[in-house]
């Protein structure tokens, strides 16, 4: 009967850490690693995590985003790129039209897209900077 409670307290066990370990993570990159302690140990790998992105470009910034666009604007913060997440997809630019894939277009056309479309949107310099910021973000990471 006692062996009986330790198997069971054990695959209860088990089964709640490789539960927690399949948790997806969309910003992290870093392999995680559960031991669980049992008759014997054994090591559960949940591998790197993944980050999917859309086939049009439209995804929120990550971390490698920011560090690929700070490559050329030093001053670029993850609050500057969310914000032109947010205006490419949820007011500014859906004010008119839906959001545009970022993929389709050259990066060199960005800018004047950006520029008159702002006009359009009303949209301050600010604001401006954070929207053409994101996009180049995207494009800098752009899937080959």
């Amino acid at each position: 009967m006692r062996t009986t409670k330790l198997i069971v307290i054990a695959i209860i066990a088990i089964i709640i850490v490789a539960c927690s370990s399949r948790k997806k993570s969309t910003t992290s990159t870093s392999t995680s690693t559960a031991t669980v302690a049992s008759t014997s140990t054994s090591t559960v790998s949940a591998g790197p995590a993944v980050v999917s992105k859309s086939a049009d470009g439209i995804n929120a910034p990550g971390n490698a985003e920011l560090f690929t666009i700070q490559s050329q604007y030093k001053d670029v913060t993850m609050a500057q790129l969310n914000e032109g997440y947010e205006l490419y997809t949820k007011t500014a630019c859906v004010g008119c039209h839906n959001a545009k894939s970022i993929y389709k277009r050259p990066l060199d056309s960005w800018k004047d897209i950006v520029d008159n479309m702002a006009i359009r949107a009303g949209i301050s310099d600010a604001q401006k900077d954070a929207v053409y910021k994101y996009v180049l973000s995207i494009k800098a990471t752009q899937p080959k």
